[in-house]
């Protein structure tokens, strides 16, 4: 008959071969130089001496051995048991701290900040710890945690309650809650080895505490543990195996938990490696960019940790430097890019490799994910000439950043709004408007369209931007307020390269003619300067758009780019002249003779011209006097959004 003694000691056996396997693997596999990994393989040895200590009880109930010297082997495993089972929960804290990027204790506190009161607080876990471990030393004298009998016998007392069970429970709370501060930036497999290595733990923890005869505690912890093993320790979709560096996902997740736990790094960024033209001509098969990356990641293996070096593309890698001061990761940026100035020798070949440094400071300069991996990608302009590219330096490439992930998401998040701003007729009367985008992020702010326009532009979004314009337009006109207020047409900008898309005039129509609204209402407008790369094909298109009932105009004639033949031969309704004319023509006379000419040869082309840049009553007066048609500028309005639009229309329609 197989007594619970001696299922105790297969329990204990078995819990004792998986911590010693999963310590053999661990140390095998050369999972030893991280905190992290250091931390596992200490909570693995006092698991096995968990294990040592319950076979050697396990063994003398088995034997019924009573004399005075079993009695003190007993004892001496009992507490030896106490002592390391007690460190095992604050341990399993500060593995998970790890794990979760929230690394705590005094090098967290010299992290985040060096105040008394943050100084206390990184060391009250540990002073928690010793005052437990404390009175569990002490036990032979207070027999406060348990105590044996007259006979030998084992006694749980008051203390095992609180100091090991309560106080273990705490770890385990905290441990749990960071765990859940942390949840969204783990990794699917981290989440369920970590879950499940609480249940099964808690398990062993509940069973025990409720039934001291079934010591299955160290054996489901054990197994939890390896769990932690297969998808925390080992760590193959973390790491880039042939440059011995991490990979780009752990990159993004290892910033998603420093930044989310308020913790300062600096990053450096090496990027752009590439052989010089001499070195491309004598390279061999022998030598590609593998092999290159490959000699750099040794070399940085020389200057950091290897667990600080990330691969994060073909030829980019990223180091995060913990604990340095900002002068001292620019010493470190210095020493790499003086490595770069040396020739690197590659399977006995000599190459000079170029490399730019990028050095973040994370969260002073970067507070964002996106950021930082966009520093990492994003083409360097060529005015930036410095090896070491740092600090405001960097401002530039963060904001571009932040403008692209604002327009990606402005239409969803309404960050957009449809401005107006009036055309008058050079009676003075209202004639029209023109639509203006206009872009206000909820993070960023006001973002001007000299910045978010030609970045729309890049995204291959504009054509979203011109849509959603044209269909606030037309839904202002089926308003009827434009109408009722003597609004004759408003301007809509369009791309030229959205005009040059197939099925363009027809899909504009649609969407006019599903608003309900008539077509002459819309005036579409594109700048002369960019008509002028295809005026063959563009004036195919106004062509077809004036025969469905649209208007057109182009803007910007005069800025330099005019080519009178070709851009009057597109046959636009409106020619609006650049403000720069205007201006010239109050402080020269050939700027005023350039002036008149405009206008009149406008008018020769049997069109109207319309003069922006209006802002005083003496600019008015000389166009009054030239014949100009049509006038806009901030003499009668700023652009603004609708509400206030309408209001000044509104006011405009009562005045006699």
């Amino acid at each position: 008959m197989v007594t619970y003694t001696d299922m105790g000691f297969g329990i204990a056996l078995a819990a004792l071969l998986v911590c010693l396997c999963n310590l053999i693997y661990t140390l095998m596999d050369g999972h030893i130089r991280k905190p992290q990994n250091k931390v596992y393989i200490a909570i693995l040895i006092l698991l096995s001496v968990n294990a040592c200590c319950e076979l050697v009880n396990t063994q003398i109930a088995v034997f019924g051995l009573d004399t005075e010297d079993a009695l003190r082997i007993s004892k001496a495993a009992k507490y030896i048991y106490f002592l390391s089972h007690t460190l095992i929960a604050p341990m399993f804290f500060y593995y998970i701290s790890y794990v979760v990027g929230r690394s705590v204790g005094i090098g967290f506190m010299r992290r985040i900040g060096s105040s008394e009161l943050r100084y206390l607080l990184g060391f009250m876990p540990l002073c928690v710890a010793a005052a437990t471990e404390l009175v569990i030393a002490l036990n032979p004298l207070t027999n406060w945690c348990w105590y044996f009998d007259a006979d030998g016998g084992f006694h749980r007392a008051w203390g095992e309650y609180i100091f090991v069970y309560a106080i273990a429970a705490l770890w385990i709370a905290g441990a749990f809650m960071l765990v859940m501060r942390a949840w969204n930036i783990l990794s699917k497999t981290r989440k369920h080895s970590i879950s499940i290595c609480f249940l099964l733990a808690g398990a062993g923890i509940i069973v025990q505490l409720f039934s001291a005869t079934y010591r299955i505690e160290v054996l489901m912890e054990a197994l939890g543990f390896s769990g932690v093993l297969l998808f925390i320790e080992n760590e193959d979709d973390r790491r880039n195996v042939e440059l011995d560096a991490y990979n780009s996902a752990a990159f993004s997740l290892d910033l998603s938990a420093v930044i989310k736990n308020r913790i300062a790094v600096k990053v450096l960024i090496i990027r752009c490696i590439r052989f010089d033209n001499t070195a491309n001509t004598i390279v061999s098969g022998r030598i590609n960019r593998d092999t290159i990356s490959q000699a750099v990641s040794e070399y940085l293996g020389t200057v950091v940790k290897r667990y600080y070096i990330y691969s994060i593309g073909h030829g980019r890698f990223a180091l995060t430097l913990y604990n340095y001061k900002y002068e001292d990761a620019h010493k470190l940026a210095q020493v790499i890019e003086h490595r770069f100035e040396s020739p690197w020798n590659i399977n006995g070949v000599n190459l000079i490799l170029s490399a730019k440094l990028l050095l973040v400071d994370v969260p002073n300069r970067a507070k964002h994910v996106e950021d930082i991996i966009y520093i990492a990608e994003c083409p360097i302009p060529p005015h930036m000439q410095d090896c070491i590219i740092e600090g405001k330096a960097l401002e530039w490439m963060i904001r571009r950043s932040s403008v692209e992930d604002a327009i990606r998401h402005g239409l969803e998040t309404g960050s957009f709004e449809v401005y107006y701003q009036p055309t008058y007729n050079i009676d003075r009367t209202l004639h029209g408007a023109e639509a203006l985008l206009r872009m206000k992020d909820v993070r960023m702010g006001s973002i001007f369209p000299d910045e978010f326009i030609p970045i729309a532009e890049q995204l291959g979004m504009i054509d979203l931007l011109d849509e959603y314009v044209l269909k606030e337009v037309c839904k202002f006109f089926h308003s009827g307020v434009p109408q009722k207020n003597g609004l004759e047409c408003i301007n809509v900008n369009l791309s030229v390269l959205e005009c040059m898309k197939e099925g363009f005039v027809e899909h504009i129509s649609s969407i006019v003619e599903g608003a309900g609204i008539s077509k002459n209402h819309i005036n579409f407008e594109i700048t002369e300067s960019v008509a002028a790369k295809d005026y063959k094909h563009l004036a195919s298109v106004i062509d077809q758009l004036q025969n469905e009932g649209f208007l057109f105009s182009i803007d910007g004639y005069g800025t330099g780019y005019s080519n009178m033949t070709s851009v009057f031969s597109l046959g636009a309704d409106i020619i609006k002249i650049d403000k720069s004319i205007l201006w010239n023509a109050e402080t020269s006379e050939l700027g005023m003779t350039l002036l008149k000419t405009s206008i009149d040869m406008v008018h020769q082309m049997q069109m109207k011209a319309l003069m922006e840049g209006v802002e005083t009553e003496s600019q008015l007066k000389i166009l009054e006097n030239l014949g100009c048609d049509f006038l806009q500028g901030f003499y009668f309005s700023r652009p603004l959004p609708k509400p206030e639009f309408i209001s000044l229309i509104e006011q405009a329609r009562m005045q006699p």
